[in-house]
């Protein structure tokens, strides 16, 4: 198979530009990462350095020529840091209503003392009520308070009198045997402490949108309203607040989506250097301040700019590589002939050492296939030799072998997606045009025609 061939390259530099767009991506998710994490106050800065370590690992890839490995680890690393991510949020959810949910329970445990003290006829001191009634108490100063609530109604009103039986009746609740219950048990034990179901539900989902960097306040007003229905009518009024918090957090999380893609792109297209990718990069830090309805847009028009880019860099590198290794084989390369390639859709290349024969070089401006073929450089209506002919195109064949070992030793690969045997098409003869008569205009109109 020495005839004409199809071959696909990869040249370094569009390894290397691959690398590090995804390079790029990476700080892109690591930048999303580290302040999801902050404001859901999930990661500290040993979380981060480590996350910076490994992303330095991945780069010092590149410096070693580990292509494969890098693009293997950053896929990797990429989705363990968007799910780290997802996870810290359902972490810092969890938190907060269970915060939210063990104040509700202290306040309802201080009500509570609030009024044994009140069906036991105890005064209770100033300081105590005013720290078991503060309306924006922590649950740790509420406990406190009923902590010292407690051990009050333990004391004997008559200490002559001895233990009464409210005081028995008290210890028995409070331990049996050697085992005392505590406090936090005491608590969760109140009437309406542990079954406001609804109210937990409202709580994980205020965690999850808090954890989205959404303000929660326009629930406020109606979240102070359902604490204060009671518990058999909480679950009925519960639904429309919960259908409207679900649809926040979709919301939510479909912007929180839509803000990564837009700084993966945006770090993509940093990378380039051309005035469409400045101008559509600038767009994207607009949109990534100030949400619109045609960020999704942005997206689209991202990722068509990039990939229009990539495969004109790509193709450039593919010409120049081929062109470099003709040239290192002994074919004669000259300055506009990348140009010449590209307007016309294909080069012929001489070789001093062998007159009268050369290679065409074809494909589109950015295909991804090209075409090369040995070819004789003459007078097409003059008889050929064609056992010559079939020499050249061995010979070619070689020199074929040699142009991809000249690629692969740049860090390239060249593959052969196609090839046809030698001898199977005649060989093609190019017009001369160099010694063609300047005045024979019909003969290069000739030529043309039959290209």
């Amino acid at each position: 198979m020495s005839g004409p061939k199809a071959f696909r390259i990869v040249t370094r530099a569009e390894i290397i530009s691959i690398c590090r767009r995804s390079l790029a991506r990476l700080d892109a998710a690591i930048e999303f990462w580290t302040s999801t994490c902050k404001r859901n106050g999930t990661i500290d800065q040993s979380d981060i350095d480590r996350v910076i370590a490994r992303r330095d690992e991945i780069r010092r890839m590149l410096d070693g020529n580990r292509f494969t490995d890098l693009q293997k680890q950053l896929i990797a690393e990429i989705s363990y840091l968007n799910a780290d991510a997802e996870r810290r949020a359902e972490k810092a959810a969890e938190s907060e209503a269970k915060r939210k949910g063990d104040q509700r329970r202290a306040k309802s445990a201080a009500q509570a003392l609030l009024a044994k003290f009140e069906t036991s006829h105890i005064e209770i001191p100033v300081d105590l009520r005013k720290e078991l009634t503060t309306p924006a108490a922590s649950v740790e100063s509420l406990n406190k308070a009923v902590s010292k609530g407690l051990m009050l109604l333990l004391q004997p009103t008559d200490r002559s009198e001895g233990v009464t039986e409210r005081q028995r009746a008290l210890a028995d609740r409070l331990g049996a045997g050697d085992r005392r219950i505590t406090l936090e048990e005491w608590t969760s034990q109140q009437t309406g402490a542990s079954d406001d179901q609804a109210l937990l539900k409202v709580d994980k989902l205020l965690g999850e949108l808090t954890g989205l960097g959404i303000d929660p306040s326009p629930f406020s007003a109606r979240i102070v309203a359902l604490e204060a229905e009671p518990l058999a009518r909480q679950a009925l009024i519960a639904d429309s607040l919960l259908l409207d918090l679900n649809s926040a957090i979709k919301t939510g999380r479909e912007r929180a989506r839509l803000e990564r893609d837009l700084a993966e792109r945006r770090a993509e297209l940093s990378e380039m250097k051309t005035a469409e990718s400045a101008a559509l990069r600038a767009e994207i830090e607009h949109a990534l301040t100030k949400s619109g309805a045609k960020d999704q847009e942005l997206v689209k028009r991202a990722d068509f700019l990039i990939e229009a880019e990539v495969r004109s860099m790509a193709a450039e590198e593919r010409r120049r590589a081929v062109l470099e290794g003709l040239a290192n084989l002994g074919y004669e390369v000259s300055e506009g002939m990348m140009t010449a390639w590209v307007s016309g859709g294909r080069v012929v290349l001489r070789k001093p050492a062998n007159p009268g024969y050369g290679v065409e070089l074809s494909a589109g401006s950015q295909a991804d296939i090209m075409q090369v073929r040995a070819v004789g450089i003459g007078d097409p209506s003059e008889a050929r030799d064609a056992g010559r002919d079939r020499d050249m195109e061995t010979i070619w064949c070689s020199e074929f072998e040699r142009l991809q070992s000249l690629v692969a030793k740049a860090g390239g690969s060249v593959s052969i997606e196609s090839a046809r045997p030698v001898g199977q098409f005649p060989l093609k003869v190019i017009a001369d045009l160099s010694v063609v008569a300047a005045g024979d205009e019909g003969a290069i109109a000739r030529y043309r025609t039959r290209e």
